[in-house]
């Protein structure tokens, strides 16, 4: 179970169009918005479970990236979503990193209905396995419409996040509400500096911010968006598991990526 899975075979079904393709690496998060260096990569599963000194780590080069969608849906996503992603990244990044007093609060202009796409484009490659589970079914049936709207069952938060580790669980389960058992949601995340995300069914989490109250923007417009500086959680929320929480799911959770730069602790 506990194991780092991120390529295919160099054919196979691409996660994005489900064709089969030659297939190409995806950089999750895209290249252009980090600083591409060794990862050290390790199942998150396993670091829940396990002692420091049995940690089974496979080093990736240049990045974390999954040889899942064809050359394609990897142009695609990069030249109609990476643009603003990469922008929104490098920006909040240079807030968390300036030594000037900002407000806890501040707003930044971008096209979210782009970044949103991006996201959601970049998680569907962000499994080791072709699926087709309702969550990549939604994503596929809208991500090559621009005129498309995000499905109202998906809902896209988002908070800053100062860590150089970066996380990524695909289709796990845990409590919508920290403390409730009784209502279980659906829930997706990619976590890398300078921001997280997390994809839910559910319409709220935790007072997060939300990106998906854009939904019915069009493509290109623009709107100032909150970015709360004063909101740092730690970095293995919220899917750790403690009193309030519990976290399940099938393969695809149980192939949850934790990396680090290489020399990093």
């Amino acid at each position: 179970m506990h194991y780092v899975k991120t390529k295919r075979e160099k054919f196979g079904r691409c996660n994005i169009c489900a064709n089969a393709k030659s297939l190409s690496w995806d950089h999750i998060p895209p290249k252009g918005g980090i600083e591409l260096s060794t990862m050290e990569m390790e199942s998150l599963f396993y670091v829940f479970t396990r002692e420091k000194e049995e940690r089974k780590i496979r080093e990736s080069q240049n990045g974390m990236k999954f040889r899942t969608i064809c050359k394609e849906c990897n142009e695609f996503l990069g030249l109609n979503y990476d643009v603003v992603i990469n922008e929104f990244s490098l920006s909040v990044g240079r807030y968390l990193k300036t030594n000037y007093e900002l407000p806890e609060i501040l707003h930044h202009t971008t096209k979210p209905v782009r970044l949103m796409r991006g996201i959601l484009g970049h998680l569907l490659a962000a499994k080791a396995e072709f699926d087709d589970v309702v969550f990549d079914q939604h994503v596929r049936n809208f991500i090559f419409d621009m005129n498309a709207k995000i499905p109202a069952e998906i809902h896209i938060f988002y908070w800053v996040y100062p860590y150089d580790c970066t996380i990524i669980i695909r289709d796990f389960g845990m409590p919508a509400v920290r403390g409730n058992f009784n209502d279980i949601g659906f829930f997706q995340t990619i976590k890398s500096f300078p921001v997280a995300y997390l994809v839910s069914d559910k319409p709220r989490y935790e007072n997060l911010p939300e990106l998906t109250v854009y939904r019915d923007l069009g493509i290109d417009d623009e709107v100032d968006i909150p970015i709360h500086l004063n909101r740092v959680e730690h970095h293995y929320w919220p899917e750790m598991v403690d009193r309030g929480n519990l976290l399940f799911g099938g393969q695809a959770a149980a192939g949850a990526i934790t990396a680090l730069p290489k020399g990093h602790s």
